[in-house]
C-alpha cells in the first residue's frame, strides 16, 4: 500500500521522484512512496492565505539532529520547500501524506481495531530504520484520542534513542476542518496553510494528556502561539528521568 501523495506544489519540488527500494539497497534522501495527484481543496482554499508562526520548539529539535545524515520523517505532504531545507541539512526525509493516505483507503471511518491492524501497510518501515525527528504537525487533532495513540505506538517504536517527536496541538475554541499545511521557512519559523474556511471545534488537548498519548515520551518543552496552536517537541523519558505529570481529574459534586 503506498502511503505517498504529491502535494499541490509538486511544480516546485526540488528533486526528482526517486523510486522506493529495497531495505538492503541504500535508502535515498528523499524516498517517495506512493500515488500520484494531490485532492483539490474544498471551500475557497485558494484565497486563504499562509500564516507565518514562530515555531522555537522545532527550531530546538533541529538544533539537536545529528549532522549530516539525520533521517527526518514527515507525516504532512510532500512539499518543495521542506525537501529544500532538508537537503541543505544533509538529512534523509521520508514523506507520508497520512491524512490523504488514509482517507485513500477509507479507513478514516474505520473501527479502531480495523485502524491498528492497518498501520504497519499504511506506514511501512524498512527493518532497523530509526528517525531522529518526526514531524506529525497537527494530525493528531484530526485522527483523535481513540486512533491517534496506534500511530504514535507505530513511529515511537521507531524514534532514535535521542530522537523528537514535533507536533501542533490546537488549543483554541475551534480549527479548520482539515489539516493545514505547514512549510519550514527557516529554523524558527513555519507557515501554515489552511486548505477549508470550514471551522469544527478543537481536541484542546492538555499537557499531561499529550504525554499519555505517546508513551515513553515526554514532552519538557511547550510553546503557546498567538494563534490557538501549543507547539510540542516530545522526546524519550529515559533522557530527562521525568515522572509523568499527572492528569487533572474531574471534580465530584458536593451537596
Amino acid at each position: 500500500m503506498s502511503w505517498l501523495r504529491r502535494s499541490a506544489d509538486r511544480a516546485e519540488a526540488v528533486t526528482p521522484p526517486v523510486a522506493p527500494v529495497a531495505p538492503a539497497v541504500r535508502t535515498p534522501r528523499v524516498a517517495p512512496l506512493g500515488s500520484p495527484g494531490p485532492r483539490p481543496p474544498d471551500g475557497p482554499a485558494a484565497q486563504l492565505g499562509r500564516e507565518e508562526h514562530a515555531a522555537p520548539g522545532l527550531r530546538h529539535a533541529l538544533e539537536q539532529l545529528p549532522r549530516p545524515g539525520a533521517s527526518v520523517l514527515d507525516l504532512g505532504p510532500a512539499l518543495a520547500a521542506n525537501v529544500a531545507f532538508f537537503e541543505a541539512l544533509g538529512a534523509r526525509l521520508r514523506i507520508a501524506d497520512l491524512d490523504a493516505s488514509l482517507e485513500e483507503v477509507e479507513l478514516l471511518a474505520a473501527p479502531p481495531a480495523t485502524w491498528a491492524a492497518r498501520l504497519p501497510e499504511l506506514l511501512p518501515f524498512a527493518e532497523g530504520e530509526t528517525f531522529d525527528l518526526v514531524l506529525a504537525w497537527d494530525l493528531p487533532n484530526y485522527l483523535g484520542r481513540e486512533r491517534w495513540p496506534a500511530v504514535a505506538r507505530h513511529i515511537i517504536a521507531r524514534l532514535a534513542r535521542s530522537g523528537a517527536f514535533h507536533l501542533l496541538v490546537r488549543v483554541g475554541a475551534d480549527m479548520p476542518a482539515r489539516p493545514c499545511r505547514y512549510r519550514i521557512l527557516e529554523r524558527g519559523t513555519i507557515s501554515e496553510e489552511p486548505l477549508t474556511a470550514t471551522r469544527i471545534p478543537a481536541p484542546r488537548t492538555p499537557h499531561a494528556e499529550v504525554e499519555k498519548l505517546h508513551p515513553g515520551l515526554v514532552a519538557p518543552r511547550s510553546h503557546l502561539g498567538k494563534h490557538g496552536v501549543q507547539e510540542y517537541v516530545l522526546e524519550p523519558a529515559a533522557i530527562y528521568d521525568m515522572p509523568p505529570r499527572p492528569i487533572a481529574q474531574p471534580r465530584k459534586r458536593t451537596r
